[in-house]
């Protein structure tokens, strides 16, 4: 089992940072591995909710499907899938700050299969691919916000 967390910081509102990352539409925008995030369930997102995504992952596309665990607008979020060769739970954490908020992310897995095997190059896609993410995250969201769309 790995742990990886992330944390950085954003220039724009809690709420708004809060809704463009758990908004499954907005995931591919940011999350270079993700080709699609749909939500399964009756909107808006909240604990119980189901969400599909198809990733594009070390040359293999996978799928995963989420139960929201947690959803706490704009402070929290968790998840967790079952399915697949990696069991895993991710977490997204937000606080205010004076010049915006900070975002912690986390993402918990527990490599199954073949995938035990290669366990620490797995996380450490999973590491590169998170911090990634929310760099795109972050000047995404600077940039709508700069252009005023946030």
């Amino acid at each position: 089992m790995f742990h990886v967390t992330e944390t950085i910081d954003i220039a724009g509102p809690p709420d708004a940072v809060f809704a463009f990352l758990t908004d499954p539409a907005r995931r591919p925008q940011w999350d270079h591995t993700v080709v699609s995030e749909q939500l399964l369930t009756p909107p808006p997102v909240a604990p119980g909710s189901r969400i599909r995504t198809r990733m594009s992952v070390m040359g293999r596309e996978v799928e995963f499907e989420w139960r929201v665990t947690a959803f706490d607008a704009p402070r929290e979020m968790a998840a967790e899938s079952d399915s697949g060769t990696l069991p895993a739970r991710m977490r997204f954490d937000l606080e205010a700050t004076d010049t915006g908020c900070r975002v912690r992310s986390s993402l918990e897995a527990e490599p199954t299969g073949l995938l035990r095997f290669v366990e620490p190059i797995v996380e450490g896609t999973a590491r590169s691919t998170l911090a990634e993410g929310l760099a795109r995250a972050k000047r995404l969201i600077e940039e709508e916000r700069s252009a005023g769309r946030t």
